[in-house]
């Protein structure tokens, strides 16, 4: 019979070769043990066949907090204690996908961004913000949801010639939106007056305290809804602005699950039913 000698010992032929099979297979459950990524929950950016599984930073774990100027309707208003609008039913459905419960936190509009820089209070801006340029230098965006213009409001009966006509006039605005922004850049000769946010504006209007008011089209139309107000749309602005869910820019794993999230409720249709809920239409 032959033999191996091991370590000072012998050891049959047929031993040895269980005890090297042995041996390879726990060199390799080392290996692999060490080459396994981490895997947490999260959303899973399948390339090729790797799946990266990434967990989603968020302030309150299980949760998502999104700031918002609750004051814009139809994006987002408060019925009570409750915020509701179609930011708001757009950032459920995508906290749906991404396991997240979504808990709304007001905020006066010209502040949502350096709050969320500074950290700590909310994850996600949603509240009818444009992506423009200078915002993006501050923090990340979402891909656009919806397509918006400005719009001119004064009071019924009044005559809009174009914006020569309000030099010397107040003109509201809400402080630090693109109405705002567009007022500077294009009526000369009047006084522009701020306000947080489009209800005081429209309030300050009705009331003969401005002559006319410069704000986002969707939502001058939502408001002048009630004819009671005794105000109208004299001119549409057009601006080719897109509206995008504000992110931290440290915070890049998030952008992309809510991008992959807003893609999914397009295909399967949820977004066109919460288009349709709050805009009376279809999406074009």
């Amino acid at each position: 019979m032959s033999v191996a000698f091991i370590e000072g010992g012998f050891m049959s032929k047929g031993k040895k070769w269980v005890a090297l099979v042995l041996a390879v297979a726990l060199v390799l459950a080392v290996a692999l043990t060490g080459c396994a990524s981490k895997t947490d929950t999260g959303t899973s950016d399948t390339t090729g066949n790797t799946t990266k599984t990434v967990t989603l930073k968020t302030i309150e774990p299980g949760k998502l907090l999104v700031g918002s100027d609750t004051a814009f309707p139809p994006f987002e208003s408060m019925n009570g204690n409750v915020a509701e609008g179609f930011d708001v039913d757009l950032m459920k459905a995508i906290g749906e996908k991404l396991g997240l419960e979504v808990t709304f936190k007001t905020e006066i509009f010209d502040t949502l961004i350096p709050t969320l820089k500074a950290g700590g209070k909310f994850d996600v801006i949603a509240s009818g913000m444009t992506i423009k340029p200078d915002r993006q230098l501050e923090i990340d965006f979402s891909d656009p949801y919806y397509d918006s213009n400005q719009s001119l409001v004064m009071k019924k009966g009044t005559t809009y010639t174009g914006p020569e006509q309000l030099s010397g006039k107040k003109v509201g605005v809400q402080s630090g939106t693109t109405g705002e922004a567009w007022a500077k850049e294009n009526v000369t000769g009047a006084t522009l007056v701020p306000f947080k946010n489009a209800t005081d504006a429209f309030a300050a209007l009705q009331a003969g305290n401005v002559d006319a008011v410069v704000n986002d089209l969707p939502v001058s139309t939502e408001l002048l809804k009630d004819d009671d107000r005794g105000l109208a749309i004299v001119a549409q602005i057009p601006t080719g602005e897109q509206y995008g869910f504000g992110v931290s820019k440290d915070n890049p794993d998030l952008t992309a699950a809510i991008n992959k999230a807003l893609a999914e409720i397009k295909s399967d249709g949820t977004y066109n039913d919460i288009y349709q809920k709050w805009f009376g239409i279809l999406p074009e």
